[in-house]
């Protein structure tokens, strides 16, 4: 996701996501309460911690599936994995057509505006704090004891791993849920020190 089509770095594209994003949700929410209120704002709600929650399983599942089996863009995943810190990202026109082709128009032909510009406004709000939370781990000195150092500790784990695993970046649930996470060698050391 946060990785380049091209493998030139390009700081203007990279971070073209952190202001077109908080834009795109603002619009949408804006577009809901001026021109599509339906009378339901707790649905809109229900529907964008929906929208953010079903996030974390289309992103588990482009990582795990796309990013390194696709042939093109695994190729560019692995340029990412050996160079994490480069600025390479996804370009805004790919992703912002996945959110307008392949969940703004599908939901609101299924639910109506004020369902699909909720659902989308979490779906963005998803992908925005995973990209957040893909830099910060690239870029950023975390402090121990944090959430976010623990999900640096695995998505190292990810790019150093010869295993695959540990596909989600901003949770570890989809791992869970389908059996990809990667065994953490602090842990077994531990384990080793206590004589389990």
């Amino acid at each position: 996701m946060r990785r380049s089509l091209s493998r030139k770095p390009n700081a203007i594209a990279y971070y073209a996501d952190f202001v077109v994003y908080p834009i795109t949700a603002v619009g949408l929410s804006a577009a809901y309460f001026l021109w599509g209120y339906d009378g339901r704002p707790l649905l809109w709600l229900a529907a964008i911690a929906t929208g953010a929650a079903a996030w974390t399983l289309v992103e588990y599942l482009i990582h795990r599936f796309v990013l390194h089996h696709v042939v093109y863009v695994r190729d560019m995943h692995i340029h990412h994995h050996h160079a994490p810190t480069e600025l390479i990202d996804t370009p805004i026109w790919l992703s912002l057509s996945f959110m307008v082709a392949g969940v703004l128009l599908p939901s609101w032909w299924a639910f109506g505006f004020g369902v699909a510009s909720g659902f989308t406004v979490g779906m963005t709000l998803g992908y925005l704090t995973y990209g957040t939370m893909h830099h910060a781990m690239h870029h950023w000195r975390i402090p121990h004891g944090t959430y976010l150092y623990r999900a640096k500790r695995w998505h190292a784990q990810h790019h150093a791993s010869t295993d695959e695993g540990n596909y989600g970046v901003s949770s570890l649930f989809w791992d869970h849920v389908f059996g990809t996470v990667l065994p953490d060698p602090a842990m077994k050391s531990k384990k080793r020190r206590e004589g389990g």
